[in-house]
């Protein structure tokens, strides 16, 4: 035993423990290319100030199938962190047995020998190789965490984009319905004129197949309704025959743009930056495993029992013993210094992820800005090119009626109007679908209220520092 203890201190003072992690520093203080005034709601689809769509909103965090089955990764995670950190403490259990001869039936059922006992075992943590193993399971648990989240942030990105897909629907339906009317009316007027032989039959078929080519976007509009019901079903989670109608038949207003301040800031909780760190961290954590495991493993064994012919008198004498065992890797073709070098490895690879996990994420907010400039621009252009369009139809209309101009004149009008109405419909959707992906880029995700309750390991998510 003194030998054993004396081997421990000699290896204990020549052997350390290195697991160094250095990142090299990230400073993203340079402003985004645009900023708002507005406050930056955690729960970021209340801009839209629509209680349907909160309503929807929380509805798909709590009852989403994906979400649910993330959660239940998380908690398994958790599990592992329990079961890591169980590595702690000695482990104890009871034995016993008792026989008996088989062959004679006489002696069948007479206990010829019994026993009964207590045994222990701990491995003493000597270089902080099982306190690595429980750092390691407790961040896998934040970078499972960090996807909840990330999951959590995409089913109210996607119900939010679903409700924007009906409502655009809804208006394009009551506009075609508008427009069908109005050509309706048009080809009136123009069959009028015919009977009075003021127009050729052509003019006839033109504003016909004009009609037809409405009715042809009225069937598309209600597949497009189909399809955007069937997309919000399956985010929240139920069937389409259980969703309730969209009564909303305008796009609300864009929201204010919101202050976002610098990415090193607005971007260090997102998920997939936290998760990146969490997987460096848990990647260092394994590297100083696999260190461990090339030095001494000391582990003490306990046992105490008793054992004797019979059961009776099997309590009355007990014998124990305390024995130390010293474990210590001496030849294994380099097999364990390769595993440090392969998590080393690793390890650099993931530190270089995290810092491009970091560019791409401020690459992906700046270019949602120019986008939303760029969308916003689009949408201002055809309202203006559609009061163009409208001016321009009402003087053809007039001239045409009095014989001054020809029908096709007439026509390319109308099928103008009618397409930049479509359009302008489209484009305030791209709009408000641009600003849904950028609340998303600058969102943590940390809104649902299953993560809201859940602190398993007490753990302090995004300090990075």
């Amino acid at each position: 035993m003194k030998f054993i203890l004396l081997l421990s201190t000699l290896f204990l003072s020549a052997c350390t423990q290195t697991s160094d992690l250095t990142i090299d520093n990230i400073e993203h203080t340079n402003p985004f290319i645009k900023q708002g005034d507005s406050k930056l709601d955690i729960s970021w689809w209340h801009s839209f100030n629509n209680d349907e769509l909160s309503q929807l909103v929380s509805r798909g965090l709590k009852d989403n199938l994906s979400l649910k089955a993330q959660d239940l990764r998380l908690k398994n995670s958790a599990i592992n962190a329990n079961i890591a950190e169980a590595d702690f403490y000695p482990s104890l259990n009871v034995n016993s047995s008792a026989s008996s001869r088989f062959g004679d039936s006489n002696d069948f059922g007479n206990i010829e020998n019994a026993s009964f006992g207590l045994s222990s075992s701990w491995e003493l943590d000597l270089w902080g190789g099982i306190a690595a193993a429980e750092n390691k399971a407790i961040w896998e648990y934040k970078a499972q965490e960090a996807l909840y989240r990330a999951r959590a942030n995409l089913v109210a990105g996607n119900i939010t984009n679903a409700w924007l897909g009906l409502v655009t629907e809804q208006q394009k339906k009551i506009v075609l319905a508008s427009q069908f009317q109005r050509t309706q009316d048009a080809l009136t007027i123009i069959h009028r004129r015919f009977s009075m032989g003021k127009n050729s039959v052509t003019n006839i078929w033109q504003q016909q197949n004009l009609l037809k080519s409405i009715e042809v976007q009225q069937e598309k509009n209600i597949a497009a309704l189909y399809i955007n019901q069937q997309v919000l079903a399956l985010w929240l989670g139920i069937t389409t025959d259980k969703l309730t109608t969209i009564d909303l038949t305008m796009l609300p207003a864009l929201p204010e743009l919101p202050a976002m301040g610098i990415p090193m800031e607005v971007l260090k909780y997102r998920p997939d930056i936290e998760q990146a760190f969490a997987k460096i961290q848990a990647a260092n954590e394994h590297l100083a495993v696999a260190i461990t495991d090339q030095y001494p493993r000391l582990t003490l064994r306990a046992n105490y029992s008793t054992s004797k012919t019979s059961v009776k008198g099997l309590l009355d004498d007990w014998s124990g013993n305390l024995i130390a065992s010293l474990t210590l890797p001496i030849f294994d073709a380099g097999v364990k210094k390769s595993i440090v070098e392969q998590r080393k490895l690793s390890l650099r690879a993931l530190v270089l992820d995290y810092q491009q996990v970091w560019l791409e994420a401020i690459a992906k907010v700046n270019q949602v800005l120019v986008n939303e400039t760029q969308l916003s621009k689009v949408a201002k252009n055809l309202v203006s090119q559609l009061d163009l369009a409208q001016r321009t139809e009402k003087l053809t209309t007039i001239k045409y009626l009095n014989g001054k101009t020809n029908y096709l004149n007439l026509l390319k009008a109308q099928e103008s109007i009618l397409l930049l109405e479509r359009q302008i419909i489209d484009a305030n959707k791209k709009v408000m679908v641009n600003r849904v992906l950028l609340y998303r880029e600058l969102s943590h995700g940390d809104f649902s209220i299953e993560i809201q309750s859940k602190d398993n390991k007490n753990i302090d998510i995004g300090k990075q520092s």
